[in-house]
């Protein structure tokens, strides 16, 4: 590359110079445009003949080329009080909730005021169905009656059957002890093995999601992450509920399990 520089700069005037002229014209090399001397940067510190002036990161830059020689600075303090170690990305998980905390959010959403309060509205909602339903059954039985001639009363247990098989009965339970801690402690287990990224700033919705998805059970490729459990069905309040007496949104429950599913797709990615 040096004899191609010197035939586009060529002729030159002396054979030797004392005070170069010195041109670039690649990142280690530069020519004199008075003799055509040539100059090339080593990236070696033992082999190089640069005047070198250091920089303000602590290299070292050739005054002719300006090319910067490859360095490593160490430290000669194995401590400092300066200096601030981040983590890399993905090398900590987010702090988890502890089993207490878990407990109490379950112990209060499931045995609360307001949650018996729900149940006992959903009940009451309940009762005035059957009763308009026995009442209807009852008049239907009537207009039978009526149209046949007969002198019959209606069958009230007849109408008493129609009416529960249209309607089906629901069931207040209080939830135990045994089951708060039973649910707790498998919602413990899976935000462990989860390690969700926004179980801090969102932690009453999902513990409150994964009992919910607790009804039914959370089998994903048949690993079972959350176990079913049929008595909550009678205890948790209607999801329609929670947004007029707890203030949470109502579709927390597909937000948790939309969160659980993506968290298995990073875990899976990440193996």
């Amino acid at each position: 590359m040096h004899c191609i520089w010197k035939r586009v700069r060529g002729p030159f005037y002396r054979v030797s110079c004392a005070e170069h002229k010195w041109e670039s014209y690649d990142i280690q090399h530069s020519g004199c445009l008075l003799c055509g001397a040539h100059h090339e940067c080593s990236d070696s510190l033992g082999t190089n003949k640069c005047p070198l002036i250091h920089t303000d990161e602590g290299g070292l830059c050739c005054t002719i080329t300006g090319y910067c020689i490859p360095t490593l600075n160490l430290s000669d303090k194995e401590f400092v009080d300066h200096v601030q170690f981040v983590a890399a990305p993905g090398a900590s998980h987010p702090p988890m909730p502890k089993l207490e905390e878990i407990q109490s959010v379950v112990r209060w959403f499931l045995t609360g005021s307001q949650s018996t309060k729900c149940k006992s509205e959903e009940i009451t909602k309940t009762i005035l169905k059957y009763q308009f339903a026995l009442v209807k059954a009852l008049k239907q039985s009537k207009l039978r009656r009526h149209r046949s001639s007969a002198s019959t009363r209606p069958c009230v247990v007849s109408a008493i059957s129609q009416a529960l098989h249209h309607i089906k009965p629901k069931h207040v339970r209080r939830a135990s002890e045994e089951l708060c801690t039973f649910c707790s402690t498998h919602i413990f287990k899976c935000l462990n093995s989860l390690r969700l990224a926004s179980v801090q700033t969102r932690k009453l919705n999902i513990i409150i999601g994964m009992l919910y998805l607790m009804k039914q059970g959370l089998v994903i490729q048949n690993v079972q992450w959350l176990p079913r459990v049929p008595a909550l069905s009678q205890c948790l309040p209607h999801e329609t509920s929670l947004e007029k007496t707890f203030k949470l949104c109502m579709k927390l429950v597909c937000e948790t399990e939309n969160e659980i599913k993506l968290a298995l797709r990073q875990r899976v990615n990440l193996t």
